[in-house]
């Protein structure tokens, strides 16, 4: 007996049904990106493994448990992409976009890859959105960035989201606080699990990620990155909030919102669903004013967020009414006799030439069973062709609905169903 194969565990099918509604996502966010003057890119699944190390940062769990990395038949190291800003960065400097007007807009549509524990919303494998801005310093790209990402949730037919938002700052107040945090901590080391403790040890901002209870009960007398902003800094955080506040946008200041990755300066940002549990949180980013010259070129502002579309369908699903969305053939074309067949087959392509969602079966079933298919896939309209119809030049259609039908002239049916659908 033939082996039966099975997907690896962490990946997922995504099928037709469900799909409608990652469709539904990329849709609404396509659209506002571009609305928003930002340009598509696509970068390769496979880079450098130390683009990501470089950027990500040794010591984040990206890097040291999650990457897929290996070594390719040239002998290269390589790594399927945990993330989608590393590699947007690098093709932003090696095309050379920095001469382009700035800022450079830019939104994707990716397949990330983390080996991490399988969850409900979170894969091995999952496809994420996101956009960077480039070459803008000023607080009001953070809040365009972040009122962006609220808008394409508001637009996926999410009701329920909460933002959180905080200043890590900048290279020189971040050393201040690193040092009174580390200071901190050692303090009340032998409370810590053994993780957390070997996070002090390498990447002591990490523990401000731990979700382990004992941690979180340490942490609540710890030092505030807050209390330790520059002057410069504080004025960019306040700015951002400012901008939020005249738009009207509800969020939450979290001192402990530090992100996952190493690159990020100042501006922080989570969105969170109101399910309960860690995996609530939909997606997120900030700035990263520092990336670029870590990667060979002078510095460079930016800003920007990456959200997974398994996490805001998982949200959908959770809401108590799905928005409304018919992404199945419009038009269900049915026909019955041999002539018939190929006018069916002939009318099923005019109309998707049309632009006009139509499917059929152009096969020896009889026309009960056709338009019971037609009903099971939810189409509004059937175009039924009999001998009659193709002798006659004319067409039957039918209100899926109410079962009315009336005869049009074959010609004119593309055009009748474009203003009735």
């Amino acid at each position: 007996m033939a082996k039966q194969f099975q997907k690896v565990r962490g990946m997922n099918d995504v099928l037709p049904e469900r799909a409608r509604l990652f469709d539904h996502v990329i849709k609404s966010f396509m659209q506002s990106a571009e609305a928003a003057g930002y340009g598509h890119i696509e970068t390769p699944v496979i880079e450098d493994e130390a683009l990501f190390i470089r950027t990500s940062g040794e010591g984040t769990d990206v890097v040291d448990k999650e990457m897929y990395n290996f070594e390719d038949r040239g002998g290269h190291r390589v790594a399927l992409r945990p993330e989608g800003t590393a590699g947007v960065a690098r093709a932003y400097i090696e095309n050379g976009m920095a001469s382009l007007p700035q800022p450079v807009r830019l939104y994707y549509i990716a397949d990330m890859f983390r080996y991490e524990r399988p969850q409900a919303g979170r894969s091995r494998q999952h496809k994420q959105i996101g956009v960077e801005m480039f070459g803008d310093p000023n607080p009001s790209a953070d809040a365009q960035v972040i009122t962006l990402l609220a808008r394409i949730y508001r637009q996926a037919g999410l009701r329920n989201v909460g933002l959180q938002i905080n200043s890590i700052g900048d290279q020189t107040c971040r050393a201040k606080y690193r040092k009174d945090f580390v200071d901190y901590l050692e303090e009340h080391v032998d409370k810590l699990p053994d993780l957390d403790r070997d996070r002090l040890r390498r990447n002591p901002l990490r523990v401000l990620d731990s979700k382990d209870p004992v941690t979180q009960e340490v942490l609540n007398d710890a030092p505030q990155m807050l209390n330790y902003l520059c002057a410069d800094c504080q004025k960019h955080f306040s700015g951002v909030l400012e901008y939020l506040d005249e738009l009207g946008v509800n969020y939450e200041v979290n001192h402990r919102l530090v992100r996952g990755l190493d690159y990020y300066t100042r501006t922080v940002f989570e969105f969170y669903g109101q399910r309960e549990g860690a995996m609530s949180a939909l997606g997120g980013g900030g700035r990263y004013d520092l990336l670029l010259g870590e990667l060979g070129t002078k510095p460079t502002p930016a800003v920007g967020f990456g959200s997974g579309v398994e996490r805001i369908v998982i949200e959908m699903e959770a809401e108590e009414d799905l928005p409304l969305i018919n992404e199945q053939g419009g038009v269900y074309v049915a026909s019955l006799g041999e002539p018939a067949r190929l006018a069916a087959f002939h009318m099923i392509e005019e109309l998707l030439d049309a632009g006009i969602k139509a499917c059929g079966s152009v096969d020896k079933d009889g026309i009960g069973s056709q338009l019971a298919r037609a009903d099971k896939l939810d189409v509004k309209y059937a175009v039924i062709i009999g001998q009659k119809e193709v002798k006659e030049g004319t067409v039957l259609l039918r209100d899926m609905a109410s079962g009315a039908q009336e005869t049009i002239t074959a010609t004119e049916i593309a055009n009748e169903l474009a203003k009735r659908l």
